[in-house]
């Protein structure tokens, strides 16, 4: 695993690990990367749909001038509103995932809030969510259309950002996966992992290892987060490919919600979390949350499909 940049170079040209290098952590370096990717596939979409009619020029007012600009040029500010604000979101929610995790919010709230671990990506998505949202409707945009445009790149900016949580090995695994069976013929390392050197210091240490990462888990996991890569990517693809056929406002929106709740509900059930128990049974935050979000997104394309009315064909 790669904790951080330090680690990196040391695989790759032999220095020694923990130098100045290590400043660039390697979930955040991931994550900025996954920003920047989300904002490059949204700036794409936008500008399709400047060109195709379906999003128009916005009426600006600055120092009682009033300007007409297009939608994209707003990309940067949409992606830092949604950046801040998804990252709060990811924190707060991520304070709130297990009985455990809100006793000690309870204990000592300044320390849980400014702690640098733990992020909920759902609390992320809701936050952000209402953020850009209201944001959009100040800027005069309609808030169906622009949530079309963004659901591709939210899409493919979670992938990438799974590629940081596999990399780092931040505790974001799977359940113990046991011998591979002969009728994987995939690659050993997309069956399990131990992660040695996670940034989680999770398990036991490891023989023959210096610096501050050393630890390596004492069976091999499923690599939950290299699944929800393939499978965001997957979902990405098929959002970007119908994303000219679904002219309804809302159909891609609600369409992702679907998918990503499908996804994110089955990963759970091979995947190391705390859980809420809920009598009959128990879930995580994320298992609960991601089951609503299906029933919102099938719910949500049965409507705007009978109801919505439907924009001029996208070229």
């Amino acid at each position: 695993m790669y904790p951080d940049l330090s680690y990196v170079f040391h695989d790759l040209f032999g220095t020694p690990a923990d130098n100045w290098a290590s400043i660039v952590k390697i979930f955040g370096l991931m994550l900025a990367i996954a920003i920047l990717c989300s904002s490059y596939f949204l700036g794409l979409e936008i500008r399709r749909r400047e060109q195709n009619g379906s999003l128009k020029q916005l009426k600006v007012t600055k120092n009682g001038k009033t300007t007409l600009i297009w939608p994209h040029e707003k990309v940067g500010d949409i992606t830092i509103v949604a950046a801040i604000s998804g990252v709060i979101g990811a924190k707060v929610f991520a304070l709130f995932e297990s009985v455990e995790s809100i006793k000690v919010f309870i204990q000592d709230p300044i320390h849980s809030l400014i702690s640098g671990s733990g992020l909920a990506i759902y609390g992320g998505l809701i936050v952000a969510f209402f953020a850009v949202t209201r944001y959009v409707k100040k800027l005069g945009i309609n808030v169906l259309d622009m949530c079309d445009a963004t659901a591709p790149s939210l899409m493919i900016g979670y992938g990438v950002g799974r590629i940081g949580c596999q990399l780092s090995g931040d505790g974001d695994w799977g359940i113990v996966a046991g011998p591979k069976p002969d009728w994987f013929v995939l690659p050993d390392w997309l069956w399990s992992s131990t992660y040695p050197r996670n940034v989680a210091n999770e398990g036991v240490k490891m023989a023959q290892c210096a610096g501050k990462y050393c630890m390596e888990l004492t069976q091999g996991v499923f690599p939950t987060p290299i699944f929800e890569t393939i499978l965001a990517f997957i979902i990405f693809g098929i959002l970007w490919s119908l994303r000219k056929k679904l002219i309804r406002p809302g159909q891609i929106f609600f369409l992702y919600c679907a998918l990503n709740g499908l996804e994110r509900f089955f990963i759970e059930k091979i995947r190391v979390n705390d859980t809420f128990d809920l009598g009959a049974f128990k879930a995580s935050q994320a298992t609960i949350i991601a089951f609503f979000l299906f029933l919102i997104g099938i719910a949500g394309l049965i409507f705007v499909t009978k109801k919505g009315q439907s924009v001029p064909k996208m070229p």
